[in-house]
């Protein structure tokens, strides 16, 4: 049967992607009409637009309009799949959504799977939704031609997705498994508490005596199966529901889920043609920031999307208005929705009665150079910024989100004379490589210093090369300038086959059972994979080949079969040889066999090396051992670090300004004495804004102030409080 499997890339399908002009939607939903908590039973269904057939499995007891997780819009159907239970009766639920009879028809959903989702105990699989005909044959009967026919998709071990299909050339009692493969020909792996988008297109045969049937799918728009040469019906059967039929199992209990959980279906949708229920991305709205009541008390949120676009503001389910431009009065959790017409997308913005900021608990800073902490405010003219580290105030920091680059406490102050006050702290850890800032008179060369091995370059913020090595000697430039270091030899990525292929076998002979490994440098296995066959407590152990002893040994108990189970190892290691076991593992693991793309070895250049299995217990054999998809990590591996750099002339006008400037308010004007000529002085606010600025033409300036708000104003640095 497997010739009848045929895979072709995206860019061959232009034949079978027909957007016809007459495309037309049969039906969708998104389930945004519904009350969330309400089971989603047949007559929810009708009132969609949906035909249900008259029975169906576990709608009262078993669905519900959830209102916490949607792949668009505010709504999606939360399915669930009780512990310790298996079958159609006891799982997930069952309804036959009917429709006119086609010859070609597409259909759409959104999947995800929970966090906690369990693939099964010891048999992992179950079934998800798709097109169907007729009596819609399954459940191991024979499909006679006559008794319908069914295109259904499942999970297996770890997530892997598969079209489960009932028609007249299935080869064993039960459906035909065929996986969904990417173009790479990589299998198709869903993530539990990630979305899917999964589009399926039925085409019958076109005479009761031709084999010439079509089914093919696309997940999140990229094409994984295309399937000839299918025999569905010898009748007037034609594609005439989709069959919503998702439980675990098989038919005895070791295919029962391990703990209660749960898929979420969104946007489901029938249609015509492709483009009636094809993957579309769409524009995210921005409400911006939360904001406070207590400032002005009204808030007011801006939206700018085109034209296309629908809005609806909801808040507790509820629609409160429907432009790009909404104000409230009441505090709350407001969700904006805009909708193409193809797809929709939110944002969330947050109504406070008081003041109120969040910042998170921690920031990491290694990706980027620098990281920015965000009250997530608006600027606000009557709302003051003041942020700390380690409890002493930033200078100059008057503004709603401040960026940084150095580990420590930060904390933000927000007040208004309306509001009070409120506070949060932020702890800010960082992976970059420690350089101290340098300031001091501009010219005088200065000696910057890295500590540690690595191959350091040094570079200006044009990205020009200033040097390389532990050390660099420049000068101090006039004013404030940044330079940047970073190890060009840190590495942070994977090695090894990437995942188990569909060839796999078990094995537990783990003493002889090993990979080989070379390090070539000093460096750290942060993390692998392994592939239990069921429930076990594993042991990794890691040999040095040359003295033969263990370097490394851990047990991790109780990992789920059926399922990738990522071990942390975090052990590191200096340049040799070495091999990795599981001896002491309770149970089998698979491994990939006889894969053409199973090549020795896997490397990273100058940094590791696996070498193979234990090639001599296997006789050379194709097979790649029980450890996957490594990563690695050597020297620092973090952006480039950014260093400060302050120069100044002891005689400068900034210098002498700030020592001998005087600033303060009399009378209803700010008062500024012993100004150069010349000089730009300029008021700011807490918030950062520019109140009023003028270029001195005598040593004395006079700003007016009856006319602004009472407070805090920064004269060039200087702190003036108006009354």
């Amino acid at each position: 049967m497997k010739s009848l499997l045929r895979i072709i890339l995206i860019g061959a399908l232009g034949l079978h992607l027909s957007l016809s002009s007459h495309a037309s939607v049969l039906m969708k939903t998104g389930f945004e009409d519904q009350n969330a908590g309400d089971a989603m039973v047949r007559d929810l269904w009708t009132a969609e637009g949906f035909q249900p057939a008259d029975w169906d499995q576990g709608l009262e007891t078993r669905t519900q309009v959830d209102e916490e997780i949607a792949a668009q819009g505010i709504h999606s159907l939360r399915i669930v799949y009780p512990k310790d239970e298996f079958g159609p009766e006891y799982t997930g639920c069952q309804i036959s959504l009917r429709f006119p009879s086609h010859d070609e028809l597409y259909a759409s959903y959104y999947l995800r799977f929970s966090e906690n989702f369990s693939w099964g105990t010891s048999h992992y699989g179950g079934k998800l939704p798709g097109l169907a005909g007729g009596g819609n044959c399954s459940g191991g009967r024979d499909c006679d031609g006559t008794n319908g026919w069914s295109a259904r998709f499942m999970w297996r071990g770890g997530g892997k997705l598969i079209l489960y299909l009932y028609d007249m050339l299935k080869p064993e009692t039960f459906g035909l498994d065929v996986p969904l493969l990417y173009a790479d020909s990589t299998p198709v792996v869903a993530e539990r508490g990630k979305w899917y988008h999964i589009t399926e297109r039925v085409k019958m045969n076109s005479s009761p005596d031709k084999a010439d049937g079509e089914v093919q799918a696309w997940v999140n728009g990229e094409e994984v199966l295309f399937l000839t040469g299918r025999k569905f019906t010898t009748c007037d059967v034609k594609i005439d529901n989709f069959y919503i039929s998702t439980f675990h199992g098989g038919d005895d209990d070791s295919w029962c889920p391990t703990d209660t959980c749960f898929t979420y279906l969104d946007n489901v949708a029938i249609g015509t043609s492709y483009e009636d229920v094809c993957y579309t991305t769409c524009r995210k709205p921005d409400a911006g920031p939360d904001q406070s009541l207590c400032v002005v008390g009204t808030a007011k949120f801006l939206v700018d999307l085109p034209q296309e676009y629908a809005l609806r503001w909801m808040k507790e389910g509820q629609k409160v208005a429907e432009d790009g431009e909404f104000s409230t009065s009441t505090a709350g959790r407001y969700i904006v929705v805009a909708d193409s017409g193809h797809c929709s997308r939110n944002d969330t913005v947050n109504v406070f009665e008081k003041l109120n900021v969040t910042l998170p608990k921690e920031v990491h800073i290694c990706q980027t150079s620098f990281v920015s902490l965000d009250t997530r405010l608006s600027d606000d003219a009557s709302l003051r910024f003041q942020w700390y580290k380690e409890g002493n105030p930033i200078e100059g920091a008057f503004q709603p989100v401040l960026t940084v680059k150095d580990a420590g406490l930060y904390s933000v102050e927000v007040s208004s004379p309306n509001c009070g006050s409120a506070t949060d702290s932020v702890v800010v850890t960082s992976g970059l490589l420690r350089v101290d800032d340098v300031s001091g008179r501009a010219g005088d060369r200065v000696d910057l210093s890295v500590q540690g091995e690595g191959l350091y370059q040094w570079r200006d913020a044009g990205g020009e090369l200033l040097g390389e090595g532990a050390l660099l000697t420049i000068p101090l430039p006039q004013g404030e300038s940044y330079l940047y270091v970073e190890d060009a030899s840190g590495f942070d990525g994977t090695v090894g086959k990437k995942q188990l292929s569909e060839n796999a076998w078990t094995r537990n002979n783990f003493s002889k059972e090993y990979m080989q490994f070379v390090v070539e440098r000093t460096l750290s296995i942060d993390s692998i994979s392994i592939y239990p066959t069921q429930a076990l407590d594993a042991t990794l152990n890691i040999v040095d080949e040359e003295s033969n002893v263990t370097l490394f040994s851990r047990t991790y108990k109780g990992l789920k079969g059926g399922e990738e189970a990522r071990l942390p190892l975090g052990v590191e290691l200096k340049a040799g040889r070495y091999h990795i076991d599981a001896d002491g593992t309770t149970a089998s693991l698979y491994h990939s066999h006889t894969d053409i793309d199973i090549h020795f070895p896997y490397k990273v250049e100058g940094l590791i090396s696996l070498t193979g299995c234990n090639l001599e217990w296997i006789n050379n054999k194709g097979w790649y051992m029980l450890f996957y998809n490594w990563h690695v990590s050597a020297g620092n591996y973090c952006a480039a670090a950014p260093v400060k750099l302050t120069g100044s002339s002891t005689n400068s006008v900034d210098a002498i300004l700030k020592d001998q400037m005087e600033v303060y308010w009399l009378d209803g004007q700010i008062v500024v004495k012993n100004i150069p000529l010349g000089k730009k002085v300029t008021v700011m606010n807490l918030s950062g804004r520019e109140v009023a600025s003028c270029v001195a033409d005598a040593t004395t300036l006079f700003f007016n102030t009856e006319s602004w708000p009472k407070g805090v104003y920064v004269v060039d640095g200087v702190k003036v409080r108006v009354e």
